[in-house]
């Protein structure tokens, strides 16, 4: 019997080999497409079949789709593959877990923002550049429609805005920047998982982040589970976020909100995604709620048939951490003791971002992770040592044979 066919976009952005390797697990036939070549492209290497062209050519996979019979089509955390994903459903009738009126609110954070405000859910303060000399200062500006933490700037006067505003410019494919209040507030990450159109709480982690000393942009530094502030949450906003996802048309597919918490009982909305979080937090998910958010997805692309999904809970569960590990600008060379963390009872999941052969370049953003590192413990200083043996350990080598890794967050300071 021939196997049913799923179409993955790009074959490079995070999340893609676990996509492949789950698809292929569940007994479908994987084709990858993008426009690099193998060698520069795991999801090629790993699918079944490979097609070379851009993700960006819709009416040409479009066609590939109906003369090659594709059943589905998915792609992982990259949104301008996300953006073209929902082009090519449209044209071919394939199904997607979200929908255009629904991918707005993740493509543009000021509509999310005024979802937020629609729905009496506090969001930080927007200001309009014109009126910039009477800021109440620090202020942060963004891009609009930019990811990755690209554009990013803490404003403390006039000159620094405009510096900032010109920065966040160059990163929206759209020319929007967003120019509101700083929050001098602590990040949480608030993951949800939309089942046929239900709304189910799916956990909550604490969120620090760091800067790069070269650009200044705020990346993830190091995130825990659960978060300090989960039971505030869920007594005081939770029924009325699961309501405004509902009632706003959001059917299938994993969402993350990134909000700041006073520490007490006060939440400050900023962004979300209707995807999974760029470190791969559907694993999170899997570990304390039992709820495979990856399965899901790869159903719904298929028109497979899942049972309805239930919160079944962890039972003894140790505290989790996901760390990222960077790395300096250089070639990639030699990779050492992936074999050993993969086998190390305290990894949860091990989240390759560059291979061999990659370029790395000094973009201080995101980009510049080697790694994301699901780590399970007990308390802090487990979680410590655990880190410093999985720094000892993991080695990325250039062509000097000089170690490329580094963390952003002062493990000491845990």
């Amino acid at each position: 019997m021939n196997k049913k066919k799923l179409l993955i976009l790009g074959g490079k952005p995070i999340g893609t080999a676990e996509i492949v390797n789950r698809a292929k697990d569940l007994g479908y036939y994987t084709i990858c497409a993008d426009y690099l070549p193998k060698s520069e492209s795991v999801g090629k290497r790993l699918a079944d079949e490979s097609w070379d062209i851009s993700t960006a050519e819709v009416e040409e996979i479009s066609e590939l789709c109906k003369v090659h019979n594709v059943d589905g089509i998915i792609t992982g955390v990259h949104e301008f593959n996300i953006n073209r994903m929902l082009d090519i459903c449209d044209k071919t009738n394939l199904t997607c877990y979200c929908t255009k009126n629904t991918w707005i609110y993740c493509d543009s954070k000021m509509a999310f923002k005024q979802l937020c405000i629609n729905n009496d859910i506090c969001v930080a303060k927007k200001y309009n550049y014109e009126d910039r000399s009477s800021f109440r200062y620090p202020v942060i500006t963004k891009p609009d429609d930019g990811s990755g933490s690209r554009g990013f700037h803490i404003c403390n006067n006039v000159e620094e805005l405009e510096n900032g505003y010109k920065d966040a410019l160059s990163y929206s494919p759209g020319k929007t920047v967003l120019i509101e209040d700083y929050i001098p507030y602590d990040a949480v990450i608030i993951h949800y998982t939309m089942d046929n159109g239900k709304c189910i709480f799916s956990g909550m982690s604490d969120k620090i982040s760091v800067r790069f000393k070269n650009t200044g942009s705020s990346v993830m530094g190091i995130q825990t589970f659960p978060s300090k502030g989960e039971a505030a949450y869920q007594e005081n906003l939770n029924a009325k976020v699961c309501r405004m996802f509902e009632s706003a048309g959001f059917k299938n597919g994993p969402i993350w909100i990134e909000a700041f918490f006073d520490g007490i009982d006060k939440f400050v909305f900023n962004e979300m995604g209707y995807r999974f979080g760029g470190s791969l937090t559907y694993y999170p998910v899997r570990y304390f709620h039992q709820i495979d958010q990856l399965d899901a997805l790869i159903f719904d692309a298929m028109h497979e048939h899942m049972d309805s999904l239930i919160d079944n809970g962890c039972k003894d569960c140790r505290k989790y951490c996901i760390l990222p590990i960077h790395i300096n600008p250089g070639v990639i060379k030699q990779i050492c003791g992936e074999n050993y963390i993969k086998e190390r009872d305290d990894i949860y999941a091990y989240v390759p971002v560059h291979f061999c052969g990659d370029e790395i370049k000094p973009w201080g953003s995101a980009q510049q992770v080697f790694c994301y590192m699901h780590i399970l413990y007990n308390d802090k200083e487990e979680l410590k040592n655990s880190i410093n043996e999985i720094l000892k350990t993991l080695r990325v080598m250039n062509e000097r044979e000089e170690n490329m890794l580094f963390t952003l967050f002062d493990i000491e300071s845990l």
